[in-house]
């Protein structure tokens, strides 16, 4: 059975299991080149540590996707390999949250956050 994923915006904690697409750039061959996208990223990773407006996360898995017109493989990742990201630069990217497991995981999730976030659903509580 297909796990359901939650939207998140910017509504994290740790623990969090977070899902979002996010491009591939052409590395630079000069300084004036122009970018271009070689294609997409599934990544899922799960919060480590929210340090002020970075998130610390660990690398869970990642599924990349060529575009049309790139024919060079992308490297991948490799899974458990730590990422940074800015909270709001993130939220840009659509997340999605894995909900927690069981029918008391979210009453979980709200009790080991203890106090409310920033940008916390006012429904939850």
């Amino acid at each position: 059975m297909p796990t359901k994923w939650i939207p998140c915006g910017n509504d994290f904690m740790v623990g969090d299991v977070l899902r979002w697409t996010e491009p591939v750039w052409k590395p630079k061959a000069r300084k004036n080149s122009r970018t271009k996208v070689i294609g997409h990223r599934v990544v899922t990773a799960q919060v480590a540590e929210i340090d002020g407006d970075w998130l610390h996360l660990t690398l869970k898995s990642c599924e990349t996707t060529n575009a049309e017109d790139w024919w060079k493989r992308i490297p991948e990742p490799k899974s458990g390999q730590p990422l940074r990201r800015q909270r709001r630069a993130l939220a840009k990217k659509h997340p999605e949250r894995r909900p927690w497991g069981g029918a008391d995981g979210e009453a979980a999730r709200r009790e080991a956050g203890g106090t409310p976030r920033p940008g916390a659903s006012k429904f939850l509580t």
